[in-house]
């Protein structure tokens, strides 16, 4: 199971005021807290454990079929090493992410693994169909079908899966986009 966040630091910056009160007690639990309070970039520490809880949360999804809203049964544990996890009630879930200044990516993973994963300006205006057509173009490239017999549909959760003639492809699809920024991971 697969899932990926991506963030907009500087569109974060324009609809979240994460420093109101109560925002941080409801979304992350005390160690999350204690981890952004003595950040050198505290912004960056909230969002980062923004998107692991959120990319945690699509591969949880897919895996069990059940969506739920409580953030703070999502619990981020980052290491010196790269090697961050995220537990969902007993279900870990293995994390990579990349931080930059404008963006920050987390694919989460049941295992250790070498995710295909592409992110990308998308323009201001229909953000996520221009991401699934640049997602749509890439694969049929790599893979060398047509595109136009690949397609998109999600569940009734709105977990994404890539058909190629109505034939399920890639077990694990996860899509994202914020602000300027998409991206996708397969696996």
């Amino acid at each position: 199971m697969i899932g990926n966040d991506i963030v907009d630091l500087s569109q974060a910056a324009i609809e979240s005021n994460w420093k109101r009160p109560r925002f941080l007690n409801k979304v992350f639990t005390k160690k999350e807290q204690l981890l952004i309070r003595t950040s050198e970039d505290q912004d960056d520490m909230v969002w980062l454990l923004w998107s692991m809880k959120e990319a945690a949360y699509k591969a949880y999804v897919r895996e069990f079929k059940q969506s739920f809203f409580n953030p703070k049964r999502i619990q981020c544990q980052l290491s010196l090493n790269n090697q961050d996890v995220v537990c969902i009630d007993n279900q870990t879930y293995n994390l990579q992410s990349i931080i930059t200044s404008d963006y920050i990516h987390s694919i989460a993973s049941k295992t250790k693994f070498e995710p295909q994963s592409h992110f990308f300006k998308v323009p201001d205006r229909n953000q996520s169909e221009a991401l699934k057509t640049k997602m749509i173009h890439l694969i049929s490239g790599k893979i060398g079908q047509n595109i136009n017999s690949i397609e998109i549909k999600k569940t009734e959760l709105g977990v994404p899966n890539l058909f190629i003639n109505n034939q399920q492809i890639f077990e694990a699809l996860s899509i994202s986009h914020h602000g300027k920024y998409g991206a996708f991971a397969i696996c």
